[in-house]
């Protein structure tokens, strides 16, 4: 791998970094665990079922002298409708505000011609990039070193393995930077760590958001994605990804928080399957997302659900810009 350039020192007096890293990858690889982790807070919606994610999301996590300020991607597909090129828009935004990109990698999965829709994304990212092999704590040995020498290969960039689930190697000793941990190649018997080999790449800095803000997202936003995550859990085949939660109305003036929220689809055939015989399903779907709420919040939540069909709205710019897509 060819020496990056001498970095200029630190300001006199201060050797803090902070900066602005992407996280990209396939659908199911595991990035939003990793920034869950990472902040040491649920912040995005996590479950098995593939692009979960589908805005950019942004999470603060702070370490001695250092703060990540993460924005987690929807998985990189190529879109078949204006929600996949929405969300492909998310990844492109997010890489063009990036002080640097780290791709998450599903460890389970092998190399496949899948892998050329991020390496170009990769490729096209003119600043430091990693590359953050993930699910080590489930992945067989000899999978985790094919894809090891796949990504070495191309020289992108170090490559570090990790588990998201566990914390395996995400964190440097005792949290902090680990400058000598850099990437030291298969069979140094060395481990870089996914936080010192990040935190050498972003520059300088003071911190730039107030301390104790992790995210620039609002309650609201969170409660949408409570209600999807129990969608996922409770619902199979196309219903998930053909459902989307808008919030209405959400009043938090008051020691109960009020929240309207429409579980919108996009064929009638699909709304008694969301609401079940007898009611059954949407209040299940609604008893568990206030409690998952009232959880968050430390606070007793009204929440009322509604469904709603709006046909085709994964082509409807003016649904997508309420979701904030």
């Amino acid at each position: 791998m060819s020496a990056a350039p001498p970095e200029p020192d630190p300001p006199e007096g201060s050797g803090h970094r902070a900066g602005f890293v992407a996280l990209v990858g396939l659908p199911g690889a595991g990035k939003s665990t990793l920034l869950n982790r990472l902040v040491g807070a649920q912040l995005a919606a996590v479950h098995r079922k593939p692009q979960t994610t589908r805005r950019r999301i942004l999470g603060v996590a702070r370490r001695p002298g250092l703060e990540l300020i993460l924005l987690d991607t929807p998985g990189i597909h190529r879109p078949r409708s204006g929600l996949g090129r929405a969300m492909m828009r998310a990844v492109s935004q997010s890489l063009g505000g990036a002080d640097a990109a780290l791709a998450v990698v599903d460890g389970m999965r092998p190399p496949s011609d899948r892998d050329g829709d991020l390496l170009r994304r990769l490729e096209g990212f003119s600043g430091p990039r990693v590359i953050g092999i993930n699910k080590t704590d489930a992945a067989p040995a000899a999978r985790l070193e094919e894809l090891e020498g796949f990504y070495r290969e191309r020289d992108l960039g170090p490559v570090v393995l990790l588990s998201a689930r566990t914390g395996a190697n995400v964190n440097g000793p005792d949290d902090s930077l680990d400058p000598g941990q850099e990437d030291c190649g298969p069979g140094s018997g060395r481990k870089s760590s996914l936080i010192g080999t990040l935190a050498e790449r972003l520059p300088y800095s003071p911190p730039l958001y107030p301390d104790g803000q992790i995210t620039d997202l609002p309650e609201a936003f969170f409660a949408s994605e409570i209600v999807r995550e129990r969608l996922l859990e409770h619902l199979h085949q196309e219903v998930p990804h053909a459902a989307a939660v808008r919030i209405e109305s959400y009043d938090d003036s008051e020691p109960l928080v009020r929240i309207a929220a429409s579980l919108l689809l996009d064929r009638d055939s699909q709304k008694g399957i969301v609401i079940g015989r007898g009611g059954r399903m949407l209040k299940r779907i609604g008893t568990e997302a206030r409690g998952r709420i009232e959880k968050r919040l430390g606070r007793r939540v009204f929440l009322d659900l509604q469904v709603k069909v709006r046909q085709k709205w994964r082509d409807n710019p003016g649904i997508l810009r309420d979701l904030g897509l």
